[in-house]
């Protein structure tokens, strides 16, 4: 009998216990993640090319080290065909590298005396000039060097070269032009250079395979084109320019195709080349980069965009930094699909929790009702652990309340640095805007006896008073989120090094200059533009300022660690 009346006491209990764990698996199977399946080609290629990234500073070192020694060969001989030559290859190596170089040596090679001599060299040369400056994003200086070249004096080799530019320029050109209308024409432009490259260039040449090829897919007659191409690829192993070229293109094809899985292989192989290569001229990460947000792989995206905008600025590239921004609206758009799902899986638990809780409390009076009839001990027992469960809920209770309150002033203090860092950009934005519209207005009236209309434009009245303002507000908004900040500043530094500001000022350069790295501005570029002032500049004022600190080995990360107090109540 009290077997059985302890076995009818415990049963309820029982029951209870079990349903943590099914909540457990509820929660478990709402919450989980809904992934894209991938195709396992494409995972090992996806792996392959993280691996290349990591190596990729090994490629970079090895074909410094090649145009290092290059460059010693080239001052050491004597010989001038052989300094031709290899100012060809230092052009070469330097041609998706880096721009600034290429033109140099390309300059370089243009002024050497012995060009003239040799037919049609000097204007290859030329032609190679207006295609690096296409590459690099200089559209006018392009144009202006290919319009600089007589048309009926070249070759048919030269043609080739020549068309083969024409085409490339306004292929970027229409890219790059937001106007659907200037497209357009741009568009048409190209193509009819490339018809007339389609005549002088030699067939079975690489120029021939791309721009042939690519003709023949805008045309409607893709499988052909991707069978041609394909076949051309397997001449050229990977990490060559060529290999690149190709692979890119086919994706193009494949993607205009609705072939997706090929066209994320083919752009993850060009993507490989270009690692293996060392090739900073490339647009395969920031197309990664938007496939990898479509597979919901944000780590990846984020990492190849990363890489293309790093690749953009070694290389010097304007307009692939610029295609680069043009991610920002799909980060936007995934974030955006990420929250509805976020909020979609919050219902189902706040449902399912809805539904326990009414199962609990039904739960909780049937037991209520069988303790009725057990002991009196055991219900002064039961009793007393009641009013425990009940400090312990005021107790999780409070828990969560800290803990919401704490998140509040996290995401608050996250948006006071976001608020700056916006406000910082979108000022300097403005006033570089104002800048370049006075320039355009000044080349505008000069056509014209506007004399009166050029005086005031060129006065530097206006942007003077809108830099004046624009530091004005910026270090009101900083001293507004961050009073203690010159305070702060110089507990870093020692006492006779410490930052002073004159009557009338807010906040000088240099503070300025630390302000912007606290907020996490640490590129020397962005600082200078932001400041108005060199990059050397920049970079004295930050040698001055660790000389000047407590611990110069630490000093800037001490700054942007810098506990500060985020309003003048706090």
């Amino acid at each position: 009998m009290n077997d059985r009346f302890s076995e009818y006491q415990t049963q309820p209990f029982r029951i209870m216990k079990s349903f943590p764990y099914i909540f457990i698996l509820i929660l478990l199977f709402s919450c989980a993640e809904k992934h894209h399946d991938v195709d396992s080609e494409l995972k090992q290629l996806y792996k392959t090319l993280d691996m290349e990234i990591d190596r990729s500073e090994d490629y970079s070192a090895a074909k410094e080290a090649k145009i290092a020694r290059l460059k010693r060969e080239y001052d050491l001989t004597g010989d001038s065909r052989r300094r031709t030559l290899l100012l060809d290859t230092l052009i070469t190596e330097y041609e998706a590298y880096n721009s600034d170089s290429t033109l140099f040596y390309i300059q370089h090679s243009l002024q050497r005396p012995d060009i003239r001599t040799i037919p049609g060299a000097y204007t290859r040369r030329v032609i190679q000039r207006a295609d690096q400056f296409a590459h690099a994003g200089l559209f006018a200086d392009a144009l202006s060097v290919l319009d600089g070249i007589p048309r009926d004096s070249l070759t048919p080799e030269l043609l080739e070269d020549y068309y083969s530019t024409c085409c490339v320029t306004y292929q970027y050109l229409t890219e790059y032009t937001s106007e659907h209308q200037t497209a357009v024409e741009y568009d048409k432009k190209r193509s009819l250079y490339s018809d007339s490259l389609q005549k002088v260039v030699s067939p079975g040449s690489f120029n021939h395979t791309i721009y042939v090829m690519t003709e023949k897919a805008r045309r409607g007659d893709s499988a052909s084109a991707i069978k041609g191409l394909t076949e051309h690829l397997k001449k050229y192993p990977c990490g060559t320019r060529e290999f690149s070229i190709l692979a890119s293109t086919l994706a193009y094809i494949h993607k205009t195709c609705g072939e997706e899985k090929d066209y994320k292989r083919y752009l993850a192989l060009s993507a490989i080349s270009d690692t293996q290569g060392a090739v900073k001229e490339n647009m395969s990460f920031r197309e990664m980069a938007t496939v990898m947000f479509e597979e919901g792989d944000i780590d990846r995206a984020n990492r190849y965009l990363k890489k293309s905008f790093a690749d953009a600025n070694f290389y010097s590239a304007l307009m692939r930094n610029a295609q680069s921004s043009k991610m920002l609206p799909v980060i936007d758009e995934a974030y955006a699909a990420r929250q509805q799902s976020l909020t979609s899986r919050l219902r189902v638990m706040v449902v399912v929790s809805l539904l326990l809780s009414l199962f609990l409390v039904a739960l909780a009076v049937y037991i209520s009702r069988q303790l009725a009839n057990v002991r009196k001990a055991k219900g002064e027992a039961e009793r007393a652990n009641t009013e425990l469960q009940e400090l312990s809920e005021k107790l999780r209770e409070a828990n969560s309340e800290l803990e919401r309150r704490n998140s509040e002033l996290a995401d608050f203090n996250k948006t006071n640095e976001q608020y700056a860092g916006l406000f910082m950009e979108y000022c300097s934005s403005a006033i570089s805007t104002l800048q370049q519209y006075q320039q355009s207005l000044k080349v505008a009236a000069q056509g014209g006896n506007r004399n009166t209309l050029l005086k005031k434009i060129e006065s530097t009245e206006i942007s003077g008073q809108l830099v004046n303002n624009f530091y004005k507000s910026f270090d009101e908004a900083i001293l507004n989120i961050y009073p203690s900040f010159v305070e702060s500043f110089n507990s870093l530094l020692k006492p006779e090094g410490q930052s002073t500001v004159k009557s009338g000022e807010l906040l000088n350069t240099e503070l300025r200059l630390f302000a912007l790295i606290r907020l996490g501005i640490d590129d020397t570029t962005k600082i200078s533009q932001f400041l108005r002032c060199s990059v050397s500049t920049v970079y004295t004022y930050r040698s001055k300022m660790r000389k000047r600190a407590l611990d110069p080995t630490d000093f800037e990360r001490q700054v942007k660690e810098m506990e500060l107090k985020k309003t003048k109540e706090a």
